[in-house]
């Protein structure tokens, strides 16, 4: 995971028990096997075998196991024990990165920091550069990581940490255009919030204001509706009654039609029989032979009565005259009482048949 900076040599020691102990440790190393190289290393370092070597790959050991609290500690045990020791400075250079990766990052920038002071021609310089830009970075100090990044690149352009720090200069731009977006978006939000606010108001306002006007003319508008439903209904009735009277006027009408031509039929039958008799009641009066339809009676003659008065005289001769004409007084009598009572009844009939032509 983390590049050794600066390579360590495999020391070689002669047999024996601590010998036996650190040389596992460091085949260990050399395999890449840190958690056994950490354990044996160690061991060694707490026997008769200990030196500042072995102390060193015990750090490197536990900076690859990502143990960052043994790494602090231990490199504190190192600058106590071996202060003149020429790996000192890498081993406080692993420190601060241990402060970095275990999240301290002010104790990170303040031993990088050091290191770079007192170590301006080491190799790592750009490393331990880049590690305390990496830190601001972290902690959003974009303007102090870019410059740090910046120099790296200027600096050192052929060191592996310039194409890093190139990177991150391009990441602290994109987050810069983010910011200024994120802030463009929050303060476009602010006075939204600010216009809404102000509109809802306005509004609160006119609501309070002109709440009883449009209750008025919420009150007006549905009175109108109901009269015009009232109106509307009032009109389905009236036409469905004006269909109604229409339909039995025209029954009516039908039916005084009808009752019309049965009048004039029996007006017709009626006069037709009126003059039947109107001309045998002539035909009776003048002697003449009657109508077709009376049957001719034949006349026998009479001899004539004894004369006993004037009277009797004249009565007879009445009956003379009667039989002589082939009917009687009395039927004659009951002509003239048929033909007047058939003229009343056409009169009555002429007469209601009028009255009901003028409804």
């Amino acid at each position: 995971m983390y590049d050794r900076e600066i390579p360590v040599e495999t020391v070689a020691y002669d047999a024996g028990e601590w010998e036996q102990v650190l040389a596992e440790g460091l085949e260990a190393y050399n395999n890449k096997d840190y958690a056994n190289a950490t354990i044996l290393l160690r061991e060694a370092l707490a026997g008769e075998t200990g030196n500042s070597d072995v102390h060193y790959m015990l750090i490197m050991s536990e900076m690859y196991c990502e143990d960052y609290a043994s790494v602090i500690s231990d490199c504190a045990d190192f600058a106590a024990m071996y202060p003149d020791s020429p790996l000192l400075p890498n081993v406080n250079y692993q420190k601060g990165k241990a402060f970095h990766y275990k999240g301290d990052n002010d104790q990170a920038v303040m031993v990088l920091s050091d290191f770079c002071h007192e170590n301006p021609k080491s190799p790592v310089y750009p490393s331990a550069l880049y590690w305390i830009a990496e830190c601001f970075y972290e902690d959003y100090n974009f303007k102090m990581a870019e410059g740090l990044f910046q120099r790296i690149i200027d600096v050192y352009p052929d060191d592996k940490k310039a194409v890093d720090a190139k990177y991150k200069i391009d990441a602290i731009a994109q987050r810069e255009r983010e910011q200024k977006l994120l802030d463009l978006l929050k303060s476009n939000n602010a006075k939204f919030l600010e216009q809404k606010e102000n509109y809802e108001r306005q509004l609160k306002g006119m609501e309070s204001a002109d709440i009883a006007t449009l209750k008025k003319e919420l009150d007006v508008a549905n009175a109108r509706i109901r009269e015009l439903e009232a109106l509307l209904a009032q009109e389905k009735a009236d036409a469905a009654s004006a269909k109604a009277d229409l339909a039995k006027a025209q029954a009516d009408s039908d039916a005084a039609r009808e009752q019309a031509a049965a009048y004039k039929a029996d007006s017709n039958a009626a006069r037709a029989e009126a003059a039947a008799y109107k001309a045998e009641a002539d035909a009776a009066r003048q002697n003449t032979t009657p109508v077709a339809s009376v049957p001719e009676t034949v006349v026998e003659p009479v001899p004539e009565p004894v004369p006993e008065a004037d009277k009797a005289s004249d009565a007879g001769s009445s009956s003379v005259s009667a039989s002589r004409r082939g009917i009687t007084e009395q039927e004659l009598l009951e002509l003239k009482l048929r033909a007047s009572q058939l003229q009343r009844l056409l009169d009555e009939k002429s007469s209601s048949s009028r009255t009901n032509r003028s409804e």
